[in-house]
């Protein structure tokens, strides 16, 4: 069984303190290969922490073919404007909570899923 190929957008509490925690306990089943966060001094942290790819661009991560899965946990307000473009390229995305801020907009999501 091959192991689940993981982008996490944002490297703050949740990307970092749960997210990447979480999958570094699972190396079986999951492995980390990139993650994107617009603070240098994340960047440099995940590098040297999960000797990963760094983007300051998240959107950069669409340019990529091994990916699996893409976590969005960046900031809330951006939930669902980056989980929908995560959905237009073509990925599968694990959305932070809240995943919108309205109803409609997790209609229109399932959409675009």
């Amino acid at each position: 069984m091959s192991r689940v190929r993981v982008a996490i957008i944002g490297q703050g509490r949740s990307g970092r303190d749960i997210h990447a925690h979480s999958l570094s306990q699972l190396k079986d089943k999951f492995e980390i290969v990139a993650v994107s966060d617009t603070l240098e001094e994340r960047l440099e942290r995940a590098r040297r922490e999960l000797n990963v790819d760094v983007y300051s661009d998240y959107r950069d991560l669409f340019k990529r073919t091994d990916l699996d899965l893409i976590i969005n946990a960046s900031p809330s307000n951006y939930h669902f404007s980056i989980s929908k473009e995560i959905l237009e390229h073509g990925f599968n995305v694990l959305c932070e909570k809240p995943l919108a801020r309205t109803a409609a907009e997790v209609d229109i999501l399932i959409e675009t899923a």
